[in-house]
Parts: C-alpha cells; sequence; structure tokens
C-alpha cells in the first residue's frame, strides 16, 4: 500500500512539473563578423567590434553606413531580443536605424528564418525586437541609417547604429525533458531501494 502511495505521489509531482512553464534566460551574442562593411569612426574605440559583444557596459560598435554585421549566440535562441543603442546626441535629432533578422548559420553559411518586427529598429525605440519561428542561432545588423530623414548637418562622412550590447531568449528546456530526468531519478531511487 505504502507503494502505491509512493507511486501515486510521484506521478503527480512530476505532472505538476511538468505543467510549470520554464522561462528562457537572456543570452549576449558571443562573438560577431563583419558581412559586409562601412564607413565607421574611430573615436572612443567605436570601431571595435568587441565592445558590441557581451552585456551592456557603455562601450559600443558603430555598425558604418550600410553595413551588415553577423552575432553568434554560442547556442539556439527564439522569439525576442534587444539591442541596446548608444546614441550621444538627441536621439529624435540623431536618428539611427537597423534591419535586424534572425537565421541559422552552419558551416559560415547563414540562412535568413525572419525579419524581426519592429522594421526598421530605431535608436527612439527601446531596443526590443520580436520574431516568429526558430529556433535560430543568428541574428544580422543591416544598417539603414543614410535611408533615414536627417536633420540638417547631424550626418558626417562616418556612422552608423551603435550596438553596445544585443541580447536574446535562449532556447528553454522544454516541460518533458523535466518529465524525463524526474522519471529516470525515481527509477534509480527505486532501484537502489530494491536492492538495499
Amino acid at each position: 500500500m505504502m507503494n502505491v502511495f509512493k507511486t501515486t505521489f510521484a506521478a503527480v509531482t512530476l505532472g505538476v512539473m511538468a505543467a510549470l512553464p520554464v522561462s528562457a534566460a537572456t543570452i549576449n551574442a558571443t562573438s560577431a563578423k563583419i558581412i559586409s562593411d562601412g564607413p565607421r569612426g574611430t573615436l572612443n574605440d567605436r570601431d571595435n567590434l568587441a565592445n558590441a559583444l557581451g552585456a551592456t557596459d557603455g562601450k559600443f560598435f558603430e555598425l558604418g553606413y550600410d553595413a551588415i554585421v553577423d552575432f553568434y549566440f554560442g547556442q539556439s535562441f527564439i522569439g525576442a531580443g534587444r539591442v541596446v543603442e548608444i546614441t550621444n546626441g538627441s536621439r529624435d535629432s540623431w536618428l539611427e536605424g537597423v534591419i535586424v533578422q534572425v537565421g541559422m548559420t552552419m558551416n559560415g553559411i547563414f540562412t535568413l528564418g525572419t525579419t524581426a518586427s519592429p522594421n526598421p529598429l530605431l535608436n527612439t525605440a527601446n531596443g526590443a525586437f520580436t520574431f516568429a519561428g526558430g529556433p535560430f542561432n543568428t541574428v544580422r545588423l543591416t544598417d539603414i541609417t543614410q535611408d533615414l530623414p536627417a536633420t540638417a548637418g547631424n550626418r558626417g562622412p562616418t556612422g552608423g547604429f551603435d550596438v553596445d550590447s544585443i541580447s536574446v531568449a535562449a532556447v528553454p528546456i522544454p516541460a518533458a525533458g523535466l518529465l524525463l530526468i524526474g522519471a529516470l531519478g525515481g527509477l534509480v531511487a527505486l532501484r537502489r531501494r530494491k536492492t538495499a
């Protein structure tokens, strides 16, 4: 009778665990590659691609006009992301923008999955973007700053969207995975008890 109770209790516990949502962790870009370069400045180390990697720290990489840069995360991601952009002037008069696309890079070849929303992502927004499908492993930023309206005198010979950091939601462990782990643990416990 006690074994029936324990088995029922374990099944109910595992069922509850499987029904709980498993939130996705936020991960930052760990590496990047310039696909198509554009003119960028050098002041404040803004031409250093490493400034766009990792967590937000106030350092930034200026994409350069019309540049395309792929960002990699070391694992798959889904659903949403955020780009922290640095603008030293007024965001309303110093408009910069990018098109955000997500996809898969395998053996150095990028396959487009979808274009994120909003499109384009402007420095006046909060930097959040969403996309459908996945999982993906690459975020591609394409600078469109020169295509946007400019206040007279605010566009120099170099420039573009300034990326401090880029983050996405990692693929969460599915609830079924937790159920499997719990079931295997229960079988191991029963086996040890039986041999004892």
